[in-house]
Formats: C-alpha cells, sequence, structure tokens
C-alpha cells in the first residue's frame, strides 16, 4: 500500500491526472469519513427541552447589490439546562450551509428541521461530555448516508476507472 501511494505522489508530481485524481479521492475519503463519524457521535447526543429566543435565516458579508450574490446562513439563539445549569447556544445543525439568496430556500426548509413542543420549546441535542456544545437539530440517516457516499464514492469511481 506504501508503494502504491509513493507511487501516485509520483504520478501526481510529474502532473500525471490519475496521481492527481488519487489524492482528491483520499482526501474526500478522510474529511468525509471524519464528519460521517462526527455526525453519528453527535446522532447519539441527549436531548434537553430548551426556549429558541431567535432563529431565521441571515444575511451574511457585505452588501451586494446583486442579490443572487448575496449569502446567507441559518442562524439561531436559544437557552437550555442541563443537570440545573443553563447555557445558551447557537449552532443549528452539523450541517454548516452557506446559501446564495437563489437557494435561500434551503436554509429555510433546514429551519423548519427544528423539534418543536406544543408549548413553543425547541429540542436541544447536547454533548453530554461538553454541556455547553450542543444543536437544534441531529443528523440523520440520510445525511449521514449522504457524507458516507461522498467519502466513499469518489475512491470508488477512482478504483473501477483504475482497476487498482
Amino acid at each position: 500500500m506504501i508503494d502504491y501511494i509513493k507511487a501516485m505522489f509520483d504520478l501526481a508530481l510529474d502532473g500525471d491526472k490519475q496521481g492527481f485524481l488519487f489524492f482528491i479521492c483520499l482526501y474526500a475519503l478522510v474529511v468525509c469519513g471524519y464528519s460521517v463519524l462526527f455526525q453519528l457521535r453527535v446522532a447519539r447526543w441527549p436531548e434537553a427541552k430548551g426556549a429558541l429566543l431567535q432563529g431565521g435565516v441571515s444575511k451574511i458579508g457585505g452588501t451586494e447589490p446583486v442579490r443572487s450574490n448575496q449569502e446567507y446562513v441559518a442562524s439561531a439563539l436559544y437557552e437550555y439546562s442541563v443537570d440545573g445549569t443553563l447555557y445558551q447556544g447557537k449552532r443549528v445543525s452539523p450541517w454548516v450551509m452557506v446559501a446564495s439568496h437563489n437557494a435561500k430556500f434551503l436554509l429555510e426548509k433546514q429551519m423548519r428541521g427544528i423539534q418543536r413542543d406544543a408549548d413553543g420549546g425547541v429540542s436541544v441535542f447536547f454533548n453530554p461530555n461538553n454541556p455547553k456544545k450542543s444543536y437544534l437539530i441531529k443528523p440523520g440517516k440520510l445525511g449521514i448516508a449522504f457524507t458516507l457516499s461522498l467519502a466513499v464514492g469518489p475512491m470508488l469511481l477512482y478504483g473501477y476507472a483504475y482497476a487498482v
């Protein structure tokens, strides 16, 4: 395996497409693989009841005269209590997305994924080892599967194309 990686490194240094693709696929495997492990861990976090103080889709960056070039993020401010200690959180989801004006609807859909109670409270998912870290949306099976496909898919396609 080490010899293969060295050979791919030499190909990449020579400007060969196969060497570049190998390292791009390896990068996707490592980064997305880590993301899958993180999402699996967050999916097991316990839940606390909280109160949403602010929530919505916010414009970020400077003033952009062309609407389609404006960028947006989902933003929130919420409070929750764990073992009698009050915490505030800002993270909406482990899936951090920045969207253009034309794709802002994706962020609005993400915000609709916040679990709300009949009394107006929200579910907050917190790290049991560090309760000040929290999210309003847990990673779902579909999102984890998508990230896993981004991790493994490119390497499988590479293997198919170059018959490793």
